[in-house]
């Protein structure tokens, strides 16, 4: 039973490596890129809660699939543009499993920003707050 779990739900706790080997990057972020140097050492420091929730964040789910083949697709970590970076919050793309993430020079303002929204930003349509709109009832039957 504990087998059929783990291959249906996987592993409760984030493979960091295997997240690693499944991240790409676009330009100018690279694996040697200070910003990204900086997520991975987050990443190592969060607990195995905050790691689930910030897959949870990035991609709506807050497990990683068992292997690199089992990846519908990559994790990719995108530069979000900013006058002042290190007061920026990470923007993430579920459907595509992406995060923006701002060009951070300091591993406490990035490790604090990234906490921010993975505890507080965890509703992808905000239940419809975001729209302020009403729906006209149609009375004609």
């Amino acid at each position: 039973w504990n087998q059929a779990e783990l291959l249906v739900t996987g592993r409760n706790e984030v493979d960091l490596r295997l997240l690693r080997e499944m991240t790409v990057y676009e330009n100018p972020f690279s694996e040697s890129h200070p910003t990204i140097r900086l997520f991975w050492e987050m990443m190592e420091e969060f607990t195995p809660a905050e790691r689930s929730m910030m897959i949870k964040f990035a991609w709506s789910r807050d497990r990683l699939p068992l292997t690199a083949a089992d990846f519908s697709s990559k994790f990719k970590i995108t530069r979000l543009f900013s006058n002042n970076p290190n007061q920026a919050f990470p923007q993430a793309h579920t459907c595509f499993f992406t995060i923006d993430v701002p060009e951070y020079t300091d591993l406490e303002a990035m490790t604090q920003r990234c906490r921010y929204a993975i505890e507080h930003c965890t509703s992808i349509d905000n239940d419809g707050a975001a729209g302020d709109f009403q729906v006209e009832e149609d009375d004609e039957e």
